[in-house]
């Protein structure tokens, strides 16, 4: 390469990678907050809802559907921020990504009509469609490369950070106005927050390509399709998993209250929302447990199939709610969520592994997307399979989508096994 190495420019140059291990740990720790306040923005919406409906400034059905909307958006762009952050500065795409989502928030906060929330809710959708893709990117391609799997492990607890946050935030702010202003003020200084980092980073950069790299002398191959990588991994049938097993976790998550409530006497609203903290919290030891299994597997897509076959179990207890004690579909729950939270990590692994062909934050944009698109069937059609059949039918159908995940994995896991051995040789030998 001609170009020195104190002429890269982070905001344009694709292909360079921190050696300082300190600098690069400190800029993760930023990108880890960063995340975290990102997605207590998009709950802090789920969080003012009951009050939007309280003071008639919208009716339920008119916030499920900017609720709806939102992912509607989000959902489809994913797939296309990936591929983004392969070709263009993943900082430049979050720091535009965190003005336009300030924007959106800010336009709610001035203006209440339901038709301007609509558009500034989907606008947030859109803009927001490269964070996740740009922030694995990061991790995945140019942090130290040592620390790389373990700032991905760290990074899976970023979301739930957030929805701790967001919960903090519906509970304290005044009115719920403030939800979308304080979401506002603290993107657009993230957003500054990250212009200013970039300018500091650039002098610390080295080329991936570079002949004086010693770390790690395998250049990364970039010249491969994205078509091919994902059919020789098994990428497709994981994605099929990954939305599979997010429906259950997020139908989960969003219904665990109001499950409870309705089958259990002496169970108000504040309890049921305290028993998702307590699974929240169970999540997390999940994940440290997690790290060490995956220090030992050499086949993540292996982790991720023990991990949803051990929910069964758990998920049919979970089918006699209302009939067995509340403890019993309680202790289950909290089994199931830190399982989650483990097949969480095991597929953030599973996604670093496209990392030395270029296409890190492409199969991160597809796997956000998948999820994206469960959470559309699981605000929607779950709860509706609830209100139109009893909850019996809809934690029958949790079980039924986690083995249709693990059948779903087992097509991938040969596949994977052999594009980890052979790697770029598998795929020329289509």
């Amino acid at each position: 390469m001609n170009s020195t190495e104190n002429s890269i420019n982070i905001e344009r140059d694709v292909n360079i990678h921190l050696e300082n291990r300190t600098i690069s740990r400190h800029f993760f720790w930023y990108l880890w907050i960063m995340y975290a306040i990102v997605c207590m923005t998009k709950n802090c919406y789920g969080g003012a809802m009951a009050s939007i409906v309280e003071e008639d400034v919208l009716t339920k059905s008119q916030t499920g559907f900017i609720s709806a909307m939102f992912y509607l958006t989000y959902t489809p762009l994913q797939i296309f921020g990936g591929g983004f952050c392969d070709r263009y500065s993943p900082e430049k795409l979050i720091k535009y990504s965190l003005l336009g989502a300030a924007v959106a928030n800010a336009i709610i906060y001035f203006n209440h009509n339901y038709y301007v929330m609509l558009a500034a809710w989907m606008l947030n959708g859109i803009v927001q469609f490269a964070v996740w893709p740009a922030t694995f990117k990061i991790i995945s391609s140019q942090l130290v490369r040592s620390d790389r799997k373990l700032m991905a492990f760290y990074i899976s607890m970023s979301g739930t950070g957030g929805l701790v946050l967001s919960y903090l935030v519906a509970a304290f702010v005044p009115a719920w106005e403030h939800n979308f202003s304080l979401s506002a003020l603290l993107l657009l200084g993230l957003a500054i927050g990250m212009h200013v980092y970039d300018r500091h980073l650039n002098r610390f950069m080295k080329w991936d390509y570079s002949e004086h790299t010693t770390e790690d002398k395998q250049k990364p191959v970039h010249n491969v399709s994205t078509w091919k990588i994902m059919k020789k991994s098994g990428l497709i049938f994981v994605l099929i998993s990954i939305f599979m097993f997010t429906v259950v976790a997020r139908s989960r998550e969003s219904l665990a209250p109001v499950l409870f409530m309705e089958n259990y006497n002496n169970v108000s609203p504040a309890t049921g929302n305290l028993f998702n903290v307590l699974m929240i919290v169970v999540g997390l030891v999940g994940t440290l447990i997690a790290r060490k299994f995956i220090a030992k597997t050499d086949n993540e897509v292996w982790g991720m199939i023990l991990t949803l076959v051990a929910m069964l179990p758990f998920l049919i207890v979970c089918c006699f709610v209302g009939r067995l004690s509340i403890y019993a579909v309680l202790i289950s729950l909290c089994v199931v969520a830190a399982l989650q939270s483990m097949t969480l990590l095991f597929g953030n692994t599973f996604d670093m592994t496209f990392a030395k062909y270029g296409k890190s934050g492409a199969v991160a944009g597809f796997s956000n997307g998948a999820r994206g698109l469960s959470y559309l069937a699981s605000t929607y059609l779950m709860p509706l399979m609830a209100e139109k059949f009893g909850w019996t039918v809809l934690t029958s159908l949790w079980p039924v989508f986690i083995i249709a995940a693990v059948v779903s994995l087992c097509f991938a896991v040969t596949l994977f096994k052999k594009f980890k051995i052979f790697g770029i040789e598998s795929i020329k030998d289509m």
